[in-house]
């Protein structure tokens, strides 16, 4: 029967390259091929053959077909963390030329370990992306309140620019204060730059800091502008590049970015800022996306990759959005989805400490190149994945859908003579340490990252998924009690498949300085909601605009209005949806503020409240969205619990618990819904392993997800 493909997702990591495509009936195929990291454009077109393959078409029938291509785009982070991009010049605020320079405390020691964090003596001050000498300052001033008391210098301006071309800028970023509030000297100097540089016949860009990142505090702000010109010329040649070779391969559509805070946007008009990491949001939307299908509210999204692990949390049914993220160690004024990594992955290395001899797991990855010992790629220190390889859970025939062969015994030899034997262990003790560690070091992350922010633990499922998280899913829950772990038979493209649900989208926000204090008039409290109304609608005309120039029908387009309240004087704010369009009545204010209490007393508990304190929006957002289509999951009738005869394939030794097992092998694609297995079993796919240990089940539900026990001996079921 012949298939149409429609939608097609693909996700760069540091070790391969998922693809997830879908035909006109929502049927999918899954793909992966080994990353490119020099040249990713060559991992995403070996991708793409292997589901065109799947699909059982030429590359260029699926391309030609395509109504959607979606990518998750890495260039911009890694242009910035190599240090490869642009030479822009910076403009600001006189007085203020060293604000890259002293950067902000958090800058220091965000990205260290919890020792280091405790000892100055190991901060370090962060290189600026523009150095000091192609920074200028110029004479103007807004203040607090939005009011010019200091007009722009225009000469100044023009003269600056001047220099910084002169010095070699390839683009030119304005800076000035309260910019957010009042962006007419930003927009009065950019007019004065692009004079000057139409004058030197240069193509220099002009990047302002109210257009990419209108909100308060200016470093974040200004550090969000320079990644824009820093990374942008790179990532656009490179979107550009592979627009063409797509089209030149029979795709005539546009091609689709993954945004940091989700959803997708063109290629030619996303911010290349707004894409630094889109990787992994793709997991956090497509655990969303699954928590709708079943009913959950409160999910765990857990990724085991090559390289890391990721985490990220959806708290009744809500994306976390950090809206001053760190990245690279520069604090950013752009919101990212919340997505915690550790290097805890396939390709994390293991080797004893220097000092104490004992033996240790990361943070060094071999990545996609040379990877794990086994991969015989010139890898020469043991990995995770070479530990489970030699403890019998992987199969070495049939790993990645049978495009590699594992090397076994080189494996073997570099546990023996890097751990083993200096530590006096078999080979599998310390395998079977290398994973203890691991997946220690993994638990340890899941329930800090929910137990810290005052959540139940017991609430919430969690989804394992990536190359190795079905395989290690049983250790980093043991003893974490959960409301359930599912699994699915396209776990390790996981993050693909989530992509391809999301919706395109674009957000917005604008800082504000709105404070309603105790006992607030009537009169005060409607002065603030028209400020925060006539913001609204800026960013829904913004909103509107640009979905219409990228295509989209505004009939479809919805609207999400936010805003980001906090008690008076207190340090964080939350974002809450508004459940009203427009703030003209009181009646309008109590129900946006009511919303505001319920969402705090979820997160801190009701005691918490203290609306005595008054209200401070500093603030305000808005998500537009246009639908696409998307994945269908088909339901099936529940069989069974036995699994078939032809999901047998028979067993392999297996190391638990110190000693080892004939261990069943079955087919993850031939077991039907309803089929149990009790543990110890490695359920298998071309891309999927799935490991049960001894004490542990799983069942296929009527979804073909695979649930597992919670506990040992429960049986717990969600």
């Amino acid at each position: 029967m012949s298939r149409t493909p429609e939608l097609c997702y693909i996700d760069v990591g540091g070790t391969f390259t998922d693809a997830f495509l879908v035909d006109a009936d929502g049927n999918f195929v899954t793909a992966k091929a080994p990353s490119t990291p020099s040249d990713v454009s060559k991992g995403f077109f070996r991708a793409i053959e292997r589901a065109s393959d799947e699909m059982g078409l030429p590359v260029q029938q699926t391309l030609s077909a395509l109504r959607v291509l979606g990518y998750g785009a890495t260039i911009a982070l890694n242009t910035v963390l190599t240090r490869r991009g642009g030479k822009p010049g910076l403009i600001v605020t006189r007085g203020f030329e060293h604000l890259l320079v002293m950067g902000r405390g958090k800058q220091s020691w965000t990205e260290l370990d919890r020792p280091a964090r405790i000892h100055p003596v190991t901060h370090r001050m962060l290189e600026p992306l523009i150095p000091y000498e192609r920074v200028r300052g110029v004479t103007e001033r807004i203040d607090c309140l939005g009011a010019e008391q200091i007009p722009l210098y225009e000469d100044e301006a023009r003269e600056a620019v001047g220099e910084l071309l002169d010095m070699g800028a390839d683009a030119i970023v304005i800076c000035f204060l309260w910019s957010f509030l009042n962006d007419s000297h930003e927009a009065r100097a950019a007019e004065i730059a692009r004079e000057v540089i139409a004058e030197r016949g240069s193509d220099a860009a002009v990047v302002t800091t109210h257009e990419v990142s209108p909100v308060i505090r200016e470093l974040p702000r200004a550090n969000a502008a320079v990644f824009e010109a820093y990374a942008g010329p790179l990532v656009r040649r490179a979107f550009a590049n592979l627009e063409s070779e797509l089209a030149s391969n029979g795709f005539e559509g546009e091609l689709q970015v993954m945004q940091s805070a989700g959803g997708l946007a063109p290629a030619r008009t996303v911010k290349v800022v707004d894409t630094i990491q889109s990787g992994p949001v793709g997991g956090l939307v497509g655990g969303r996306f699954v928590g709708e299908l079943y009913g959950f509210r409160n999910i765990i999204t857990t990724d085991v990759g090559g390289t890391s692990f990721d985490l990220g949390l959806i708290t009744n049914g809500k994306v976390a959005v950090n809206r001053e993220p760190t990245v690279g160690r520069f604090v950013l004024g752009v919101p990212i989805a919340e997505v915690i990594s550790i290097g805890a992955g396939g390709g994390t290395m293991a080797g004893l400490d220097p000092l104490t001899g004992r033996l240790v797991v990361g943070h060094e990855s071999a990545g996609a190149d040379p990877g794990p010992v086994c991969y015989r790629r010139g890898g020469t220190e043991p990995t995770v994945t070479d530990a489970n390889l030699v403890l019998g859970y992987l199969n070495p025939h049939g790993f990645a859908g049978g495009q590699m062969e594992l090397d076994t015994e080189a494996a073997r030899r570099a546990l023996q003579e890097k751990i083993a034997d200096p530590l006096g262990l078999s080979v599998e003790e310390a395998a079977a340490g290398i994973r203890r560690i691991i997946d220690t070091r993994m638990r340890e992350s899941i329930h800090g990252l929910v137990v810290s922010r005052g959540f139940d633990i017991s609430e919430y499922h969690v989804l394992a998924f990536g190359g190795g998280g079905p395989g290690h899913v049983a250790g980093y829950t043991d003893g974490v009690p959960l409301a359930g772990i599912l699994m699915f038979p396209y776990s390790s493209v996981f993050s693909a498949f989530g992509a391809s649900a999301a919706d395109y989208e674009h957000r917005y926000t604008h800082s504000l300085n709105l404070v309603v204090g105790p006992g607030a008039s009537d009169d005060d409290v409607l002065e603030v909601g028209r400020r925060i109304t006539e913001t609204w609608d800026r960013l829904v005309e913004q909103g509107r605009e640009q979905m219409e120039a990228e295509g989209f029908d505004p009939a479809e387009l919805t609207f999400r209005r936010l805003a980001m309240l906090r008690y008076g004087r207190q340090l964080n704010d939350l974002e809450v949806t508004s459940p009203v369009e427009r703030i003209e009545t009181i009646a309008d204010w109590q129900a946006l503020i009511d919303a505001f209490e319920d969402q705090y007393a979820q997160t801190y508990s009701r005691a918490a409240r203290y609306p005595q304190a008054g209200y401070d929006i500093f603030e305000v957002g808005l998500v537009v969205t246009a639908p696409k289509i998307r994945p269908k999951l088909p339901r099936f009738e529940l069989v069974s619990e036995t699994p078939p005869d032809e999901a047998r394939r028979g067993t392999r030794p297996a190391y638990f618990d110190g000693e080892w097992h004939d261990m069943p092998v079955l087919g993850l694609d031939e077991l039907q819904p309803g089929n149990r297995i009790d543990g110890p079993a490695v359920i298998e796919n071309a891309y999927t392993t799935i490991l049960v240990p001894p004490g542990r089940e799983i069942w296929i539900d009527e979804y073909r997800s695979v649930w597992m026990s919670v506990q040992p001996g429960t049986g717990k079921e969600a």
